[in-house]
């Protein structure tokens, strides 16, 4: 929950920065959070983002569904503004610092594209940097304020795992390498191969069309009933570094060599204690969310304008 907020929050948060900030007394309002005004312009800013990022067919909707989409986003402002002024009474904030760490940890991400992207979305950096401030410190509301609170015992790990025995239990699977080709006879002249002696993963990287074919073939670890049938049983009835036969999928024409086999089995408590506290404090920490947000919106004062969202 917290993270889908997050992820529509983001969103809004670069209407601050760039809306201008003067004339505020000639400014329509679209809303009034305990006192904070959400004006027209930043509301219509934000539609047009919106509407760019869902791509063009997203200007034929209907009137209904474009009123739900201009309600969705007026919300997320609300409850921006509303998590905002809670960081306000909590005296929260970030630092140049800790913005700039943050800053530089992204851009290293995404390297050269980085001003790109912000770019091809129509964004300025520094209402993209803005908006990262805004993120960080709803992030550093909800911990101090929800999740600083969220216990989970060794007891509760440890009744969950009794009470879901299917949590801790790890399929079989097989690491597999494949060379897949475009007909049968291509298919046939690199089985020969393989069976004269030459080594499995040069043949693939040779003649492969598969993406995987650099790699000398190598798919990893399979799960079974991940790949098309016929390559499902194929991989889950060999024998480790045995060649299969020619299989045909929809995809082409494929040998594939099984060359380690896990079976499947059921990890003790200690081995999986991590992953479950993890999964008993993700669960905690939404329902308390959900329950800190509803507070949060009953107190809060909210005047919503009735006035039309477009021009």
């Amino acid at each position: 929950m917290v993270s889908l907020l997050c992820a529509l929050l983001t969103a809004v948060f670069i209407l601050a920065g760039g809306a201008c900030q003067n004339n505020n007394a000639e400014r329509k309002l679209v809303a009034t959070v305990n006192g904070d005004k959400i004006y027209l312009d930043e509301f219509q800013k934000e539609l047009k983002i919106r509407k760019t990022r869902l791509g063009a067919d997203t200007f034929d909707l209907s009137p209904e569904q474009l009123a739900l989409l201009e309600s969705e986003i007026l919300e997320a402002m609300i409850t921006e503004k509303i998590i905002l002024h809670r960081a306000g009474q909590l005296n929260l904030s970030v630092t140049s610092t800790e913005l700039e760490k943050k800053i530089i940890d992204i851009r290293s991400d995404y390297d050269t594209i980085f001003f790109d992207l912000l770019a091809r979305q129509n964004i300025s950096y520094d209402d993209w940097r803005d908006s990262l401030r805004k993120e960080m410190l709803i992030d550093k509301v909800v911990e101090a304020d929800v999740n600083a609170a969220i216990r989970v015992s060794e007891d509760e790990a440890e009744d969950y795992f009794n009470d879901h025995p299917e949590f801790c239990k790890t399929p079989a699977r097989v690491r597999a390498s494949q060379i897949v080709l475009r007909d049968m006879d291509q298919a046939r002249a690199a089985a020969d191969r393989l069976h004269s002696g030459e080594d499995f993963a040069r043949v693939a990287a040779d003649v492969s069309i598969g993406p995987e074919a650099a790699a000398g073939g190598d798919l990893g670890f399979i799960e079974r009933g991940t790949m098309p049938e016929p390559l499902d049983i194929q991989l889950f009835s060999l024998p480790v570094d045995k060649i299969s036969p020619v299989v045909q999928t929809e995809y082409g024409y494929h040998i594939v060599k099984v060359t380690r086999i896990q079976q499947a089995r059921a990890r003790p408590f200690t081995e999986c204690k991590e992953e479950i506290m993890a999964a008993i404090r993700a669960k905690k920490e939404d329902a308390a969310f959900n329950a800190w947000l509803d507070a949060l919106r009953l107190k809060a004062v909210v005047k919503r304008e009735a006035i039309a969202y477009r021009p």
